[in-house]
């Protein structure tokens, strides 16, 4: 019984050490047109890996989803660039016209990005706490 005492204690304090060291991030995503398909949300922590490899992707089923407010939990403190899409027929990509992009997408610090995609450091940002983003989708 002592030792399961131990043990419980060490996941508590393991627990507490945790969430103190983690940040949720809540996005309100703007200039959505309709509520079809997945909003994408991708977590970038270094230039490196920007648009490559995301520390971390969620995506959200617009039509099961209340709002424009989506969070990201669990976020260790840092340096992060946020992007999200808007992929209105769910294939997994961002797609293009003519024109350019034919869906929604946005960055981090709602940077300039009607050339291309928005620079690491345009879209970056420090968390060291709990905070909430507005992204503007173009």
């Amino acid at each position: 019984m002592k030792k399961l005492t131990i043990i419980i204690g060490l996941l508590v304090a393991a627990q507490i050490a945790y969430t103190q060291n983690t940040v949720n991030i809540t996005l309100n995503v703007k200039g959505m047109l309709n509520r079809a398909g997945l909003l994408q949300v991708s977590v970038f922590n270094s230039a490196a890996n920007y648009l490559k490899e995301p520390v971390r992707s969620i995506e959200f089923k617009l039509e099961e989803h209340d709002g424009d407010q989506f969070i990201i939990e669990g976020l260790p403190k840092g340096e992060y660039a946020i992007s999200v899409v808007h992929d209105e027929n769910s294939n997994g990509e961002l797609d293009f016209g003519a024109m350019g992009p034919d869906e929604g997408y946005g960055f981090s610090n709602n940077p300039p990005a009607a050339f291309g995609p928005a620079p690491y450091n345009d879209a970056r940002l420090t968390v060291e706490e709990d905070i909430a983003l507005t992204i503007t989708l173009n």
